[in-house]
Protein backbone atom coordinates (compact mmCIF):
# COMPACT_ATOMS: atom_id res chain seq x y z
CA UNK A 1 0.00 0.00 0.00
CA UNK A 2 1.59 3.45 -0.84
CA UNK A 3 2.05 5.87 1.69
CA UNK A 4 0.16 8.54 3.21
CA UNK A 5 1.79 11.58 3.45
CA UNK A 6 1.85 13.57 6.29
CA UNK A 7 2.62 16.81 6.86
CA UNK A 8 3.35 19.17 10.28
CA UNK A 9 1.04 22.37 10.16
CA UNK A 10 1.59 25.24 12.68
CA UNK A 11 -0.78 27.81 14.72
CA UNK A 12 1.47 30.69 12.56
CA UNK A 13 0.49 32.74 15.72
CA UNK A 14 0.86 30.42 18.42
CA UNK A 15 3.51 28.46 16.92
CA UNK A 16 3.90 26.06 19.88
CA UNK A 17 0.70 24.59 18.50
CA UNK A 18 1.14 21.95 15.83
CA UNK A 19 -0.56 19.01 14.41
CA UNK A 20 0.08 16.60 11.73
CA UNK A 21 -2.64 16.42 9.04
CA UNK A 22 -2.42 13.15 6.58
CA UNK A 23 -3.08 14.07 3.13
CA UNK A 24 -4.50 10.99 1.83
CA UNK A 25 -5.51 12.79 -1.59
CA UNK A 26 -2.61 14.73 -2.08
CA UNK A 27 -0.53 12.21 -4.30
CA UNK A 28 -0.06 11.68 -7.11
CA UNK A 29 1.59 14.99 -7.76
CA UNK A 30 1.35 16.67 -11.38
CA UNK A 31 3.66 15.25 -14.18
CA UNK A 32 7.14 17.35 -13.90
CA UNK A 33 7.47 20.22 -16.18
CA UNK A 34 10.70 20.30 -18.57
CA UNK A 35 13.63 21.50 -15.84
CA UNK A 36 12.61 20.18 -12.50
CA UNK A 37 12.69 17.85 -9.85
CA UNK A 38 10.29 15.78 -7.19
CA UNK A 39 12.07 15.95 -4.05
CA UNK A 40 10.59 14.16 -0.22
CA UNK A 41 12.44 15.58 2.60
CA UNK A 42 14.22 12.42 4.16
CA UNK A 43 16.66 13.81 7.25
CA UNK A 44 16.54 16.86 8.62
CA UNK A 45 17.19 18.48 12.01
CA UNK A 46 14.90 20.95 14.73
CA UNK A 47 16.75 24.12 16.12
CA UNK A 48 15.66 27.24 17.61
CA UNK A 49 16.26 28.28 14.01
CA UNK A 50 12.74 26.54 13.06
CA UNK A 51 11.25 29.16 15.81
CA UNK A 52 12.93 32.16 14.88
CA UNK A 53 11.54 31.40 11.24
CA UNK A 54 7.89 31.21 12.88
CA UNK A 55 8.86 34.59 14.90
CA UNK A 56 9.36 36.80 12.05
CA UNK A 57 7.66 34.65 8.82
CA UNK A 58 5.11 37.25 8.08
CA UNK A 59 8.00 39.80 7.79
CA UNK A 60 10.43 37.63 5.77
CA UNK A 61 7.69 35.27 4.11
CA UNK A 62 8.87 32.40 5.33
CA UNK A 63 5.28 30.71 5.72
CA UNK A 64 5.49 30.86 2.05
CA UNK A 65 8.03 28.69 0.82
CA UNK A 66 6.21 25.56 1.76
CA UNK A 67 2.60 26.55 0.85
CA UNK A 68 -0.31 24.28 2.31
CA UNK A 69 -1.13 21.47 -0.22
CA UNK A 70 -4.80 22.01 -1.83
CA UNK A 71 -6.23 18.77 -0.91
CA UNK A 72 -5.54 19.55 3.28
CA UNK A 73 -8.65 19.51 5.25
CA UNK A 74 -10.12 22.29 7.24
CA UNK A 75 -10.02 24.09 9.54
CA UNK A 76 -5.91 23.45 8.65
CA UNK A 77 -6.20 25.25 5.00
CA UNK A 78 -7.20 28.26 5.81
CA UNK A 79 -3.98 29.89 5.24
CA UNK A 80 -4.80 32.98 7.60
CA UNK A 81 -4.59 30.99 10.45
CA UNK A 82 -2.35 28.08 9.15
CA UNK A 83 1.26 27.47 7.79
CA UNK A 84 4.03 25.04 7.32
CA UNK A 85 7.28 25.92 8.47
CA UNK A 86 10.75 25.06 6.70
CA UNK A 87 13.62 22.75 8.19
CA UNK A 88 17.21 22.05 6.89
CA UNK A 89 18.20 19.08 5.68
CA UNK A 90 18.09 15.94 3.05
CA UNK A 91 15.67 15.18 0.59
CA UNK A 92 15.62 12.34 -1.86
CA UNK A 93 15.03 13.02 -5.98
CA UNK A 94 12.16 11.04 -6.25
CA UNK A 95 12.07 12.25 -9.95
CA UNK A 96 13.86 14.83 -12.11
CA UNK A 97 13.99 15.91 -15.49
CA UNK A 98 16.77 17.80 -14.80
CA UNK A 99 20.00 16.31 -15.50
CA UNK A 100 22.42 18.29 -12.72
CA UNK A 101 19.76 16.33 -9.97
CA UNK A 102 19.10 12.92 -11.29
CA UNK A 103 16.48 10.55 -9.94
CA UNK A 104 18.18 8.74 -6.65
CA UNK A 105 19.93 11.65 -5.54
CA UNK A 106 19.86 13.96 -2.64
CA UNK A 107 19.38 17.49 -2.13
CA UNK A 108 20.41 19.45 0.64
CA UNK A 109 18.44 22.78 1.75
CA UNK A 110 15.51 24.17 2.70
CA UNK A 111 13.07 22.10 2.88
CA UNK A 112 9.28 21.15 4.35
CA UNK A 113 8.13 19.27 7.37
CA UNK A 114 6.39 16.64 6.20
CA UNK A 115 6.56 13.20 3.98
CA UNK A 116 4.27 15.02 1.30
CA UNK A 117 6.84 15.19 -2.12
CA UNK A 118 7.22 18.42 -3.82
CA UNK A 119 7.80 19.61 -7.51
CA UNK A 120 10.33 21.94 -7.84
CA UNK A 121 11.22 24.47 -10.99
CA UNK A 122 15.55 24.37 -10.93
CA UNK A 123 18.09 25.48 -12.83
CA UNK A 124 21.72 25.35 -12.60
CA UNK A 125 23.67 27.65 -10.31
CA UNK A 126 27.29 29.06 -11.53
CA UNK A 127 28.86 26.93 -8.86
CA UNK A 128 29.14 22.85 -9.39
CA UNK A 129 26.78 20.53 -8.15
CA UNK A 130 24.26 23.32 -6.84
CA UNK A 131 21.23 24.40 -8.38
CA UNK A 132 18.12 27.37 -7.99
CA UNK A 133 14.90 26.61 -7.58
CA UNK A 134 12.94 28.94 -10.16
CA UNK A 135 9.33 28.61 -9.27
CA UNK A 136 7.37 31.99 -9.28
CA UNK A 137 5.88 31.77 -5.70
CA UNK A 138 9.53 31.35 -4.51
CA UNK A 139 11.37 34.73 -6.23
CA UNK A 140 10.34 37.13 -3.59
CA UNK A 141 12.00 34.71 -1.17
CA UNK A 142 15.52 35.40 -0.17
CA UNK A 143 18.51 33.92 -2.62
CA UNK A 144 19.77 31.93 0.08
CA UNK A 145 16.67 30.13 1.02
CA UNK A 146 16.51 28.72 -3.26
CA UNK A 147 19.97 27.34 -3.03
CA UNK A 148 20.38 23.66 -3.24
CA UNK A 149 23.71 21.59 -2.89
CA UNK A 150 23.46 18.48 -5.10
CA UNK A 151 24.93 14.76 -3.48
CA UNK A 152 24.97 11.32 -4.97
CA UNK A 153 22.34 8.64 -4.74
CA UNK A 154 25.44 6.98 -1.96
CA UNK A 155 24.02 9.52 0.59
CA UNK A 156 21.43 7.18 1.31
CA UNK A 157 24.05 5.14 2.83
CA UNK A 158 24.98 7.56 5.25
CA UNK A 159 21.46 8.60 6.10
CA UNK A 160 21.03 5.10 7.02
CA UNK A 161 24.50 4.83 8.92
CA UNK A 162 23.09 8.05 11.03
CA UNK A 163 26.41 9.44 10.25
CA UNK A 164 28.42 12.44 11.73
CA UNK A 165 28.82 14.64 8.13
CA UNK A 166 24.78 14.26 7.41
CA UNK A 167 24.05 15.24 11.02
CA UNK A 168 26.88 18.20 11.36
CA UNK A 169 25.73 19.12 7.76
CA UNK A 170 21.71 19.65 8.94
CA UNK A 171 22.60 20.83 12.33
CA UNK A 172 25.39 23.14 12.24
CA UNK A 173 26.22 23.81 8.24
CA UNK A 174 24.29 26.66 8.05
CA UNK A 175 25.28 28.44 11.80
CA UNK A 176 29.06 27.74 10.50
CA UNK A 177 28.30 29.71 7.24
CA UNK A 178 26.55 32.78 9.14
CA UNK A 179 29.84 32.82 11.53
CA UNK A 180 31.88 32.43 8.63
CA UNK A 181 30.59 35.52 7.30
CA UNK A 182 30.71 37.33 10.02
CA UNK A 183 34.24 36.81 10.48
CA UNK A 184 35.42 36.74 6.90
CA UNK A 185 33.34 39.23 5.76
CA UNK A 186 31.69 41.17 8.60
CA UNK A 187 34.61 41.65 10.81
CA UNK A 188 37.31 40.62 8.76
CA UNK A 189 40.92 40.23 10.06
CA UNK A 190 41.62 43.42 7.92
CA UNK A 191 38.41 45.55 9.08
CA UNK A 192 39.13 48.00 6.22
CA UNK A 193 37.48 45.01 4.09
CA UNK A 194 34.75 44.36 5.72
CA UNK A 195 31.46 44.50 3.50
CA UNK A 196 29.03 45.95 5.44
CA UNK A 197 30.78 47.89 8.77
CA UNK A 198 32.73 51.19 9.08
CA UNK A 199 36.18 49.65 10.45
CA UNK A 200 35.94 51.12 13.03
CA UNK A 201 32.96 49.07 14.23
CA UNK A 202 34.53 46.14 12.29
CA UNK A 203 38.09 46.25 14.50
CA UNK A 204 38.45 43.04 16.66
CA UNK A 205 42.11 43.32 16.81
CA UNK A 206 42.94 43.77 20.81
CA UNK A 207 39.00 43.66 21.56
CA UNK A 208 37.28 42.26 24.69
CA UNK A 209 34.40 39.71 22.66
CA UNK A 210 31.77 38.57 24.60
CA UNK A 211 29.04 36.16 23.20
CA UNK A 212 25.54 35.65 24.82
CA UNK A 213 24.65 32.58 23.95
CA UNK A 214 27.52 31.33 23.46
CA UNK A 215 26.42 27.89 23.64
CA UNK A 216 24.68 28.09 20.34
CA UNK A 217 25.97 26.64 17.21
CA UNK A 218 26.42 30.05 15.21
CA UNK A 219 28.24 31.58 18.15
CA UNK A 220 30.34 28.18 18.55
CA UNK A 221 31.48 28.79 15.04
CA UNK A 222 32.09 32.01 15.66
CA UNK A 223 34.12 32.01 18.60
CA UNK A 224 36.43 28.97 16.33
CA UNK A 225 36.90 31.05 13.66
CA UNK A 226 38.17 33.95 15.94
CA UNK A 227 40.57 31.74 17.93
CA UNK A 228 42.10 31.00 14.24
CA UNK A 229 43.29 34.52 13.92
CA UNK A 230 47.09 34.97 14.54
CA UNK A 231 48.63 37.94 15.44
CA UNK A 232 47.99 41.89 16.24
CA UNK A 233 43.75 40.97 14.04
CA UNK A 234 43.01 38.39 17.09
CA UNK A 235 40.94 39.97 19.85
CA UNK A 236 42.31 40.19 23.45
CA UNK A 237 39.55 37.53 25.06
CA UNK A 238 36.85 35.90 23.75
CA UNK A 239 34.12 35.64 27.00
CA UNK A 240 30.71 33.45 26.60
CA UNK A 241 28.20 35.08 29.25
CA UNK A 242 26.14 31.84 29.95
CA UNK A 243 22.67 31.01 31.31
CA UNK A 244 23.49 28.28 34.32
CA UNK A 245 21.96 25.64 32.24
CA UNK A 246 24.46 25.32 29.57
CA UNK A 247 27.27 27.33 31.14
CA UNK A 248 29.22 23.55 32.19
CA UNK A 249 28.57 22.83 28.30
CA UNK A 250 30.35 26.11 27.12
CA UNK A 251 33.31 25.66 29.63
CA UNK A 252 33.76 21.80 27.91
CA UNK A 253 33.81 23.16 24.48
CA UNK A 254 37.00 25.21 25.17
CA UNK A 255 36.45 27.65 22.88
CA UNK A 256 36.53 30.73 25.26
CA UNK A 257 38.98 32.35 27.39
CA UNK A 258 36.34 32.40 30.02
CA UNK A 259 32.75 31.30 31.03
CA UNK A 260 30.81 33.56 32.90
CA UNK A 261 26.64 33.67 34.41
CA UNK A 262 24.15 36.24 32.69
CA UNK A 263 23.48 36.69 36.27
CA UNK A 264 27.15 37.91 36.71
CA UNK A 265 27.79 41.75 36.87
CA UNK A 266 29.28 42.00 33.33
CA UNK A 267 31.44 45.23 34.02
CA UNK A 268 32.70 42.97 37.21
CA UNK A 269 33.23 39.91 35.06
CA UNK A 270 35.79 41.85 32.35
CA UNK A 271 37.45 43.77 35.68
CA UNK A 272 38.48 40.30 36.60
CA UNK A 273 40.17 39.38 33.21
CA UNK A 274 42.15 42.54 33.57
CA UNK A 275 40.06 44.66 30.52
CA UNK A 276 41.19 48.16 30.97
CA UNK A 277 38.26 50.77 31.01
CA UNK A 278 39.29 52.27 27.73
CA UNK A 279 39.52 48.90 25.41
CA UNK A 280 36.67 47.85 23.23
CA UNK A 281 34.57 45.62 24.39
CA UNK A 282 32.02 43.82 21.68
CA UNK A 283 29.25 42.20 22.73
CA UNK A 284 27.20 39.41 19.85
CA UNK A 285 23.76 38.52 20.75
CA UNK A 286 23.55 34.90 19.46
CA UNK A 287 20.02 34.94 21.47
CA UNK A 288 20.34 35.27 24.96
CA UNK A 289 17.64 34.90 27.37
CA UNK A 290 15.29 37.47 28.70
CA UNK A 291 17.14 40.30 26.87
CA UNK A 292 20.72 39.09 28.63
CA UNK A 293 22.90 40.90 25.49
CA UNK A 294 20.70 44.01 26.14
CA UNK A 295 21.61 44.39 29.52
CA UNK A 296 25.13 42.98 29.36
CA UNK A 297 25.26 46.09 26.63
CA UNK A 298 24.15 48.61 28.50
CA UNK A 299 25.89 48.05 31.62
CA UNK A 300 29.15 47.67 29.77
CA UNK A 301 28.84 50.61 28.51
CA UNK A 302 29.12 52.61 31.87
CA UNK A 303 32.24 50.92 32.55
CA UNK A 304 33.70 51.07 28.81
CA UNK A 305 32.44 53.79 26.64
CA UNK A 306 34.10 51.54 23.52
CA UNK A 307 30.94 48.53 24.01
CA UNK A 308 29.14 47.81 20.68
CA UNK A 309 26.62 45.75 20.53
CA UNK A 310 25.81 43.01 17.75
CA UNK A 311 22.46 41.41 16.90
CA UNK A 312 22.77 37.75 15.56
CA UNK A 313 20.15 35.09 16.53
CA UNK A 314 16.81 35.37 19.10
CA UNK A 315 15.96 32.97 21.89
CA UNK A 316 12.99 30.57 21.41
CA UNK A 317 10.06 32.08 23.18
CA UNK A 318 6.28 32.11 23.69
CA UNK A 319 5.02 33.06 20.65
CA UNK A 320 1.73 35.52 22.62
CA UNK A 321 2.22 38.05 24.69
CA UNK A 322 5.61 38.48 24.26
CA UNK A 323 5.35 42.26 22.70
CA UNK A 324 8.14 44.22 20.68
CA UNK A 325 11.63 43.69 21.36
CA UNK A 326 12.94 46.56 23.41
CA UNK A 327 15.05 49.43 22.08
CA UNK A 328 18.46 49.30 22.06
CA UNK A 329 20.95 50.19 24.75
CA UNK A 330 21.28 54.22 24.57
CA UNK A 331 24.48 55.59 23.23
CA UNK A 332 25.66 52.08 21.78
CA UNK A 333 26.43 51.35 18.22
CA UNK A 334 23.71 48.43 17.19
CA UNK A 335 24.50 46.17 14.16
CA UNK A 336 22.69 43.62 12.52
CA UNK A 337 23.81 40.48 10.94
CA UNK A 338 22.22 38.96 7.62
CA UNK A 339 22.94 36.45 6.32
CA UNK A 340 21.81 36.04 2.79
CA UNK A 341 22.79 39.89 2.52
CA UNK A 342 26.53 38.99 3.64
CA UNK A 343 26.43 36.26 1.28
CA UNK A 344 25.24 38.27 -1.68
CA UNK A 345 28.20 40.82 -0.81
CA UNK A 346 30.66 38.57 -0.34
CA UNK A 347 29.98 36.90 -3.51
CA UNK A 348 29.91 39.84 -5.64
CA UNK A 349 33.37 40.84 -3.95
CA UNK A 350 35.02 37.58 -4.39
CA UNK A 351 33.13 36.12 -7.39
CA UNK A 352 30.21 33.02 -6.75
CA UNK A 353 32.79 30.30 -7.49
CA UNK A 354 35.76 31.46 -5.91
CA UNK A 355 33.65 31.83 -2.43
CA UNK A 356 32.06 28.70 -2.39
CA UNK A 357 35.30 27.14 -2.71
CA UNK A 358 37.04 28.63 0.03
CA UNK A 359 33.79 27.96 2.11
CA UNK A 360 33.68 24.17 1.47
CA UNK A 361 37.33 24.18 3.03
CA UNK A 362 36.71 25.96 5.78
CA UNK A 363 33.30 23.61 6.51
CA UNK A 364 35.01 20.59 5.89
CA UNK A 365 37.92 21.38 8.61
CA UNK A 366 35.00 22.31 10.97
CA UNK A 367 33.19 19.13 10.65
CA UNK A 368 35.92 17.38 10.78
CA UNK A 369 36.70 18.74 14.58
CA UNK A 370 33.24 18.45 15.65
CA UNK A 371 32.32 20.24 18.55
CA UNK A 372 33.54 18.70 22.23
CA UNK A 373 30.33 17.62 24.39
CA UNK A 374 28.06 18.19 21.67
CA UNK A 375 25.51 15.14 20.83
CA UNK A 376 23.26 13.99 18.04
CA UNK A 377 20.13 12.01 18.85
CA UNK A 378 18.11 10.87 15.92
CA UNK A 379 14.59 9.78 15.87
CA UNK A 380 12.65 8.66 13.05
CA UNK A 381 8.72 8.77 11.92
CA UNK A 382 6.83 12.64 11.87
CA UNK A 383 5.68 11.28 15.66
CA UNK A 384 9.20 11.76 16.93
CA UNK A 385 9.37 15.12 15.17
CA UNK A 386 6.06 16.50 17.07
CA UNK A 387 7.97 15.55 20.20
CA UNK A 388 10.72 17.16 19.18
CA UNK A 389 8.92 20.37 18.34
CA UNK A 390 7.51 19.95 21.59
CA UNK A 391 10.22 19.69 23.55
CA UNK A 392 11.32 22.97 21.98
CA UNK A 393 8.20 24.55 22.95
CA UNK A 394 8.83 23.09 27.11
CA UNK A 395 12.11 24.41 26.57
CA UNK A 396 13.67 20.80 27.04
CA UNK A 397 16.28 20.60 24.59
CA UNK A 398 19.84 22.08 26.14
CA UNK A 399 22.87 23.37 24.14
CA UNK A 400 24.56 20.67 24.10
CA UNK A 401 21.89 18.30 22.20
CA UNK A 402 21.03 18.38 18.70
CA UNK A 403 18.00 16.62 17.52
CA UNK A 404 17.95 14.66 13.67
CA UNK A 405 15.01 13.30 11.88
CA UNK A 406 15.10 10.66 9.39
CA UNK A 407 10.93 10.26 7.69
Amino acid sequence: MAEVPVIQILDKKNYFTQALIPLPNALPLPPLKESSIQIRTEAFCLTSNNFSYCKIGDLLGWWDVHPIPPSTPAPHNDTSIYGRINCWGYAKVLDSTFAGAPQGSYVFGYLPIGTLPQNLRVEAGNVPGQVIVTDEFRRKQLPIYNRYVVSPASLSQEIEARSDAVSYDALVRVMHLTAYLMTRYMFPADPSRSVSLEPAIADLAGATVVNLAPGSKVGLAFAHLLRERAGPAKPRHILGAASEHSRAYVENTGLYDAVASTSDDPAAVLARLGVPPDAKVAVYDFGGRAGAARRWAAALKAAYPRTQLTAVGSEVSEPTGSGPPPPPPAGIDVSQVNADGLLTLAMARDGERAFWEAYEEAWRRYRGVQIRGFRVTWAEGMEAVQEGWDRFARNEVRADEGLMFRV
